[in-house]
């Protein structure tokens, strides 16, 4: 199970966030495990039969009016109760000021206590966010993702199928580089799936004889970017005499990633062939398909109807023969 320490969160979103320690430095190690917070107001209340402690506890303007309105005696108490769990960290939103029994408790029972200005709505949606992506299913995947007309491209395939020099191009042809190699797939929500780089090679890419380029040194910052929503999969297969090609597209495919279905196509890969533009196609292809559309499925439809109407056309055209045939008292086959 991932945990991530409150005193990493502060360093690496304290300034984002406006976050200030007000109490509780002995817990900074305090491990936050779960991405879900909690507004402790029941809590104070008195009721504690269903608490969950174990989630940041956030408090805003309804929970500190409420202990600003108890009398010391029973502010003392209450705070008590509720401190008295493991709780990671308390963050207090919109500038408020902690009760100073709060402050006291705090620093005895090692919780750290937080400060931000910004409001608690606004500042539930950005925390939260943070946190599914630092929680959120996770692997990673040898490919080469590229942002090809806004469309998030898996390329993948063999070892020495032409993944990075296909990306190169690309890149050339004025699309973004993600990731090259390796890809760090996360899953946000049940059905987002975001590509990523790791920190180490990012906006770098090794290309046989060439080695290892920087692309946005040599390309610019407008040829690369941090992070893509995953639409499609692109498979490059070594062409082989036996392969099988799809000729028509009539039926969809899909491969999962974290549970996340995508689209996938198969390019086979043999000299000659401009796969770049094979997969810039491919991209513009998925975008129709969103919007509904299937081009082989309509022309299909229309090669139907255009063979049903010839059919009917040409049974009409008979029985009128024989019509005919029939005044002049005459059997067709004479």
């Amino acid at each position: 199970m991932k945990q991530i320490p409150v005193h990493r969160m502060i360093l690496e979103k304290g300034k984002a966030f406006d976050l200030r320690l007000m109490a509780g430095e002995r817990g900074l190690n305090n491990q936050i495990t779960m991405d879900q917070l909690h507004r402790p107001g029941l809590a104070f209340a008195g009721f504690l039969d269903v608490f969950t402690f174990d989630r940041i506890q956030i408090l805003g303007n309804t929970e500190i009016g409420y202990l600003s309105s108890l009398e010391p005696g029973e502010r003392v108490k209450r705070i008590n109760a509720v401190l008295e769990f493991d709780i990671p960290c308390i963050i207090l939103t919109a500038g408020n000021e902690a009760p100073e029994e709060m402050i006291r408790v705090a620093n005895k029972k090692n919780i750290p206590l937080i400060r931000t200005s910004h409001e608690t709505t606004n500042f539930v949606a950005m925390l939260s966010f943070w946190l599914q992506r630092e929680f959120a299913p996770t692997i990673s995947v040898h490919a080469v993702l590229v942002d090809v007309f806004g469309v998030g491209v898996l390329m993948t395939g063999g070892s020495g199928v032409g993944k990075s020099e296909c990306g190169l191009e690309l890149i050339e042809r004025g699309h973004r580089l993600v990731a090259d190699d390796m890809v760090i797939l996360k899953r946000l929500g049940s059905n987002i799936l975001m590509g990523s780089s790791s920190s180490t090679i990012q906006h770098h890419m090794e290309v046989r004889g060439l080695g290892i380029i920087d692309v946005e040194l040599l390309f610019g910052i407008g040829s690369v970017r941090e992070e893509k929503r995953i639409s499609l999969e692109v498979r490059l297969e070594k062409w082989t005499d036996d392969y099988e090609v799809e000729r028509l597209g009539m039926d969809t495919q899909y491969t999962n990633y974290l549970d996340v279905p995508i689209r996938q196509f198969h390019i086979p890969v043999e000299s000659g062939r401009n796969v770049s533009i094979l997969i810039e196609v491919a991209a513009l292809q998925h975008r129709i398909f969103q919007r509904g559309r299937n081009p082989a499925q309509e022309l299909n439809e229309r090669l139907i109807q255009e063979m049903t109407r010839s059919s009917q056309g040409i049974s009409s055209s008979s029985q009128l023969v024989k019509k005919l045939m029939d005044d002049r008292g005459q059997s067709p086959g004479k």
